[in-house]
């Protein structure tokens, strides 16, 4: 066994680093960077890379500030090199597919006691990954051949055995694709960053299976990787990641994973990143990364104070997030509004502090440099931070300057929630606080169409061809301007400078975005390749679709959604009690010797299993966007299913009110000759069939209902920061147009039943007591029966009042912004409901006789219940 030659520090429970860098090497002395370039530390803290333009080894050696050790290779490409205890540089000599010249397709070892290279490795490709173990083996990740080979040094023969990947890409636990940096720990556990998969992969010594620890299909996913490029273990096994195209580097341990350096958006700044591809430790815990893009290697201090908490000074500041704050969206687009304030945290001397939060609701904090601009969250970000510190409160480690500006930013976990906040700064010193007034910005607005006169564009969204309008934007002062799109179509954006060649879309490009900023409640969900049309009529799970706070307890969810609560389970208890009430009444058999009881009966029940029905729809709403791992199967049953049975039971309800009204009028009609046998034999007919005849008139639904699962990432970091699983309609024009015709006969219908059953009533008998009383005129009689029968005619109008919410609502434009008056959607959405516990109100209260049957019905029951 050999010592490892790789530095692992071990750190303290709390490290960080500090997050603005120093340039260690920049272009003048390593060259132009192409894609990934080899670079190691040394346990001696020699420091080695290479320069590809002139073929060479650097060496810095002893702290010096410049390469002072040159070695000359022959190397077509090197894409990642490797130093053993014994000065040994092995050093990737590939590039089967880029080079132009001999493709070499090995690994070679340059032997520092000789000063001679040799080849140690047949690859047929190039190692964007080397690592030798501490048992001598050699490892070696081929990219292109999507695979880990690694061969014993001291076997004589050049024979190579698979370690990891079948060769053929894919995402399988026994596969990789685009593998890039390695790790082999010292039981021989091999961790590959697999780039296109976007996940850290665990190959157990010996094992061909891996397992997913950090990234895509990780037990947590909750930082999502975008093709990591390297990986280091410390001492304490806790990994270091390049998240390469994410721009940044994160710590991951058991319990812990959160961003390190470059947590903001890419650039060339100090605290800045672009295109990371491999990280190295020296032996006092700083952190060297190379930085492609920016052709240079940067230096991240491990800061020592950050582990030292015995002297430490605490200053506090407290405030409350209330409505009347400014709001911002923390992800860059408009997804979610959440309140903050914005905090100037001054030092006196440039250290390192801890910044902790303590709330009674879920607190988010960023820390920022120099400025924090609301309508671009992303620059000058330095640190952020959910829940590190446990209970739903963050807690940043952050090195503070003194000659530049320190913003804090303090916000909600969820949109639209206040509460009250403290932060407790620990340091060396005290620290000052000042808030921050950063809520002018300016709007711009340009509105026009595109149409087929619009010229076509050579971008494609999914193999389509689209329609483009060029905008020249002129600006009366440099600076960052942020540009978002608001349509009822799916839009892309591309921003040019200087000019745009429709022949060459990509000449003097310089971004584009597609789908970054979901816009709540617009007709398109989803992005431009996974998408949805909202269809006519606002749904329950359309209003609190972003009320609800995922992943949270009932006590942190809005005030709105606490309200539902409430009325929802006022509404279940007063629907039970009307039913309760209304079938100890019809259950007498004196009153179902007609028709008209049989229908209150029947009335009784549905009206009970409507108000059911409508409260297990709120809680499966409320239970499946509050607990998104709900399996799937149950969510999709719940969409297919439980929205159709309540508009079977509603239509239900309402046509026996309107049977009721009707029965009332033929008795008028008939008089004397009114068969009350034959009305109860049509009433048990009738009730044995409305329910096929509605049914048959919505069976279409389930057809057309199915769980859209759609994640949202930060347009920023591509972290997936959000997971709606939402119950989607989609209905043709030709079925939307049924739907409303439907609508109309369910709602309108028993409505006009009940009208002009209630005027018939009225007039007839009016008439008919005018016939047989003539000392009265007929307009007498009219206000007579009015005055003794205006309930027949106020029922009627209450039920269509309670009724239009539901018409409108149900008549809606899918693209109704619901988020901008969820109150008003909801309520509106309630009270259509309220028409089902209002059978007893409407028919037994005002009827002597109704009134009369319960009051002996209560008697009887209290006497079962004494004997």
């Amino acid at each position: 066994m050999f010592p490892s030659s790789f530095n692992q520090p071990k750190f303290c429970p709390t490290p960080d680093w500090n997050p603005y860098g120093i340039t260690f090497a920049n272009e003048t002395a390593i060259g132009k960077m192409r894609f990934s370039v080899g670079f190691f530390i040394s346990t001696n803290n020699t420091v080695y890379t290479v320069n590809e333009e002139k073929k060479q080894i650097l060496m810095w050696i002893s702290n010096s500030i410049n390469a002072n050790k040159i070695i000359s290779t022959n190397f077509q490409e090197s894409r990642s090199i490797f130093i053993t205890n014994n000065g040994d540089i092995y050093y990737d000599n590939g590039d089967i597919y880029y080079s132009n010249g001999p493709r070499n397709g090995r690994v070679d070892k340059w032997i520092s006691n000789t000063d001679t290279h040799v080849k140690v490795m047949d690859v047929n490709s190039s190692c964007f990954g080397l690592f030798v173990d501490i048992n001598n083996t050699l490892y070696c990740s081929m990219n292109f051949n999507h695979k880990i080979v690694k061969r014993w040094l001291n076997n004589s023969e050049m024979i190579s055995t698979t370690a990891a990947g079948s060769g053929i890409s894919g995402s399988a636990s026994n596969q990789l694709s685009r593998p890039m940096g390695i790790f082999v720990d010292v039981n021989f556990d091999l961790y590959v960053a697999d780039c296109n998969n976007n996940r850290i992969q665990l190959f157990k010594s010996g094992k061909l299976n891996g397992t997913t620890i950090v990234g895509k299909g990780s037990s947590s996913n909750n930082n999502s990787l975008r093709c990591p490029s390297g990986i280091v273990l410390d001492a304490d096994k806790y990994l270091f990641i390049v998240d390469r195209w994410n721009n940044r580097i994160i710590r991951s341990g058991s319990n812990d994973i959160r961003c390190i350096i470059g947590c903001g958006r890419e650039g060339s700044q100090s605290h800045q990143l672009n295109d990371p591809v491999t990280l190295s430790f020296d032996s006092y815990g700083n952190i060297f990364i190379t930085d492609i893009f920016n052709d240079r290697i940067q230096k991240f201090n491990f800061l020592l104070n950050s582990c030292d908490k015995s002297s430490a000074v605490q200053s506090g500041y407290s405030s409350r997030l209330t409505r009347n704050y400014p709001k911002y969206s923390r992800t860059g687009c408009d997804l979610s509004m959440y309140y903050y304030e914005a905090i100037q945290v001054n030092v006196n001397e440039s250290r390192y502090y801890t910044l902790n939060s303590n709330s009674p609701i879920d607190i988010y904090g960023f820390m920022y440099t120099d400025n924090f601009y609301p309508f671009d969250p992303s620059i000058n970000l330095i640190m952020e931070d959910d829940d590190s510190f446990g209970k739903l409160q963050f807690k940043i480690g952050a090195f503070l300057r003194s000659t530049t500006a320190n913003v804090l930013v303090v916000t909600t976990a969820s949109p639209n929630v206040t509460g009250t906040f403290s932060v407790i700064v620990s340091g060396i010193h005290n620290v000052t606080f000042e808030r921050l007034d950063t809520s002018s910005v300016v709007h711009s607005i340009y509105s026009s169409a595109l149409t087929e006169n619009h010229p076509i564009d050579s971008h494609t969204v999914c193999d389509h061809s689209t329609y483009y309008e060029a905008i020249q934007m002129t600006v009366n002062k440099s600076g960052y301007y942020t540009f978002v799109s608001n349509s009822k179509i799916d839009l892309n954006g591309y921003m040019y400078q200087d000019d745009f060649n429709p022949s060459n879309t990509l000449k003097n490009l310089i971004s584009e975005d597609d789908n970054s900023c979901v816009n709540p409640d617009k007709c398109v969900i989803g992005d431009a390749c996974n998408v949805r049309t909202k269809g006519i009529g606002i749904t329950l799970d359309d209003i609190l679709r972003y009320e609800i706070n995922q992943n949270m307890p009932l006590k942190n969810q809005s005030l709105l959604v606490k309200i539902s609560i409430g009325l929802t389970t006022v509404m279940f208890l007063l629907g039970l009690i009307n039913s309760i009430l209304s079938l100890l009444t019809f259950q007498n058999a004196n009153l179902r010797k007609v028709g008209c009881g049989t229908y209150l009966l029947a009335s009784s029940i549905t009206s009970l299993l409507t108000i059911s029905m409508f409260t297990i729809n709120f809680c499966f709403v409320l239970l499946t966007q509050m607990n998104l791992s709900i399996n799937l199967s149950v969510g999709r049953g719940g969409c297919i299913s439980i929205e159709p049975l309540l508009k079977v039971f509603l239509y239900f309800d309402t046509w026996l009110n309107a049977c009721v009204a009707i029965e009332r009028a033929i008795n008028v009609y008939k008089s004397v000759n009114f068969n009350k046998e034959k009305s109860k034999r049509l009433a048990r007919w009738i009730i044995f069939i409305l329910p096929f005849c509605i049914t048959a008139t919505i069976i279409h639904e389930p057809l057309h209902r199915n769980i859209f699962d759609y994640q949202v990432e930060d347009r920023y970091k591509r972290m997936i920061i959000e997971t709606h699983r939402w119950c989607v309609i989609n209905y043709s024009r030709i079925v939307q147009n049924y739907n409303t015709a439907i609508l109309f006969i369910h709602l309108i219908g028993p409505f006009i039943a009940n009208l002009f059953s209630a005027l018939f009533i009225i007039f007839g008998t009016a008439r008919q007591r005018s016939v047989a009383q003539t000392s009265k005129n007929y307009m007498a009689h009219i206000r007579e029966q009015l005055r003794e029968h205006k309930q027949l005619v106020i029922s009627p109008a209450i039920l269509l009042v309670l009724a239009m919410p539901r018409l409108i609502i149900s008549l809606s434009s899918g693209c109704v912004k619901v988020s901008d008056n969820p109150w008003l959607y909801l309520f509106a959405y309630f009270i259509s409901f309220t028409s089902s516990i209002l059978v007893f109100i409407i028919f037994v209260v005002p009827s002597e006789l109704y009134r009369k049957t319960l009051k002996e019905t209560l008697i009887a029951w209290q006497r079962r219940i004494r004997h």
